[in-house]
């Protein structure tokens, strides 16, 4: 497993409230945060999320579905116990997407609208479900994907870590393929970046370094609103790692 990524302020912002755990030599997991709330507490949400989700997969031995969960639930914990403790950032909490490797087996867990895609043969596919009010009404049949797109309430999150004491999990896990790379987002690219683009981006002859540049790039030209963090983990399957 290699992981490539970058994150930029963008445009608007004042702060960067995105966090990203980047793995050290010999880990084979990663993660993307996007903080929310007043001042600098989404910033303090998103690295709380990501370093306490980093000391927990530090500790296991053989990554599995629950494990990650786990992970995920404690970084949950933290986040709101601090956030109950501290005034000054009362009502945090932040998106987290996370991904781990085993073997062949990939482990994703997901709370938010950070999204998780995979990139396989040519084709992206986004494996992970946005946990936001318009994704609420397509699946309900009241908007269209393409409205959802635009819509003025788009930008509203229905489960978040760190804000209630308990938060629901998505837990995806796929066997992997030779070839196989995920790329994981905050909302600020995908706001900005047409899906298009991304795998435009990801089966380019580009190096890994060079494609993120490109994304971010892109985000920013059009608009750049947000924070922006983009993530390639590669799957190499000659090492299982």
């Amino acid at each position: 497993m290699k992981v490539y990524s970058m994150t930029d302020i963008g445009r608007v912002r004042q702060l960067n409230e995105d966090s990203r755990y980047q793995p050290q030599p010999g880990e084979r997991f990663c993660a993307v945060a996007d903080g929310m709330g007043g001042h600098n507490a989404g910033e303090v949400a998103s690295a709380l999320a990501v370093e306490t989700y980093g000391n927990y997969m530090r500790g296991v031995n053989h990554i599995t579905g629950d494990a990650l969960r786990a992970a995920v639930a404690q970084a949950n914990d933290v986040v709101y116990r601090t956030s109950q403790e501290s005034p000054e950032v009362s009502g945090m909490g932040t998106t987290f997407s996370a991904l781990a490797m085993e073997g062949k087996q990939c482990f994703i867990a997901h709370v938010g609208d950070s999204r998780v895609y995979l990139v396989r043969r040519g084709t992206l596919m986004q494996l992970t479900l946005d946990h936001t009010l318009v994704e609420e009404m397509v699946l309900k049949g009241l908007i269209t994907a393409r409205e959802a797109r635009v819509h003025p309430r788009r930008n509203i999150i229905t489960r978040a870590l760190g804000t209630e004491p308990r938060v629901e999990i998505d837990v995806i896990q796929l066997e992997m393929r030779a070839g196989d790379v995920f790329f994981l987002c905050s909302d600020g690219l995908t706001n900005h970046v047409p899906e298009r683009e991304i795998l435009r981006a990801a089966t380019s002859r580009a190096d890994w370094n060079e494609k993120l540049r490109r994304l971010v790039g892109v985000a920013l030209e059009n608009g750049g609103s947000d924070n922006i963090t983009a993530m390639f983990a590669v799957y190499e399957e000659a090492n299982g790692r």
